[in-house]
């Protein structure tokens, strides 16, 4: 059974709203670029024609919750700006505090992208100071993403660019359908790839990534599965139905247990392979302190003597 939580729009109140996203029962959360809490607005970056939205609402079903995620940048391929910046990142603070969170959500609002890249008008007015600025917030955006506790899937269709592929790399699992095209064309706007483009050699290797960043090329769904960059590529209009399979396999499994996987497989990106079968043994030690395994593994034995 699945339930979805009524709206509540922020306006103005947004850290309010997400603070208390782990006590409410309501959490659907909207964000515009005129909504922006008053510090955000006077401070040096933003833009006034950012109308970019973010939705979260979430699900819930036997055995946890789903947050699903919408990015919303009407006429503008849902490119982020500082509004999206603000609220995806708060907002993932706010699912990070949920105890019966199991996974998360993020597409792209419309039929024509995911993410178009970062929002142009915006990046067209910064100085060198205000650059630096925009990047590093950009950068939380995405470390929000891959600090959250739970797997986060990115379901793609349409346009992934530049900010779109580094934030679909940040999540754990990119389903995309046959209508994407993906790439990173910041050396053609002028500008290096920076940031969550570091993630993209762990993900589809060296040769891959230079050439990639080097030329600003486009590719297809089926290239980017190929190449290690999706793990799933489906139909055009099929992410969704994608997206559910994945997120039934997660729900199968022990939700202390896959949050755990999380956490080490983050951890092993920074171990040499001896240190982190060696903090492997640990994970197993706190698994079967929280019971878990034996409240998962009992059902089997007795099925096993029956």
């Amino acid at each position: 059974m699945i339930t979805t939580s009524p709206f509540v729009t922020a306006e103005g109140r947004l850290n309010e709203e997400v603070d208390a996203l782990g006590q409410l029962s309501v959490s659907h959360l909207k964000v515009r670029g005129r909504e922006m809490s008053e510090t955000e607005t006077t401070r040096q970056f933003g833009h006034p024609d950012d109308r970019g939205v973010v939705t979260c609402r979430i699900e819930s079903r036997d055995g946890g919750e789903v947050a699903r995620i919408t990015l919303d940048h009407p006429g503008k391929m849902n490119s982020v700006g500082s509004a999206m910046m603000t609220a995806l990142t708060e907002a993932f603070a706010g699912l990070g505090r949920r105890p019966g969170l199991r996974a998360v959500v993020i597409r792209g609002a419309g039929n024509k992208a995911f993410v178009g890249g970062a929002f142009l008008p915006e990046l067209f007015t910064l100085d060198p100071a205000q650059a630096r600025d925009f990047i590093w917030r950009m950068h939380l955006v995405f470390k929000s993403i891959r600090d959250c506790p739970v797997p986060v899937i990115a379901g793609i269709h349409g346009y992934c660019l530049g900010a779109g592929t580094e934030l679909a790399a940040a999540c754990d699992i990119r389903i995309a359908d046959e209508t994407t095209t993906f790439g990173m064309p910041e050396v053609r706007v002028g500008m290096p790839s920076l940031i969550e483009a570091a993630l993209l050699p762990l993900l589809i290797g060296w040769g891959k990534t230079r050439e990639m960043l080097m030329t600003g090329a486009n590719y297809s769904a089926r290239e980017g599965f190929d190449m290690g960059f999706f793990q799933t590529v489906c139909e055009a209009g099929g992410v969704d139905a994608a997206v559910e399979r994945t997120v039934s396999n997660i729900f199968a499994a022990g939700p202390l247990a896959v949050r755990a996987q999380k956490r080490l497989i983050n951890t092993w990106e920074e171990l040499t392979p001896d240190e982190g079968i060696a903090l492997s043994v640990d994970y197993m030690a706190e698994a079967y302190e929280g019971g878990e395994p034996q409240r998962m593994i009992a059902p089997l034995i007795s099925r096993k003597k029956s």
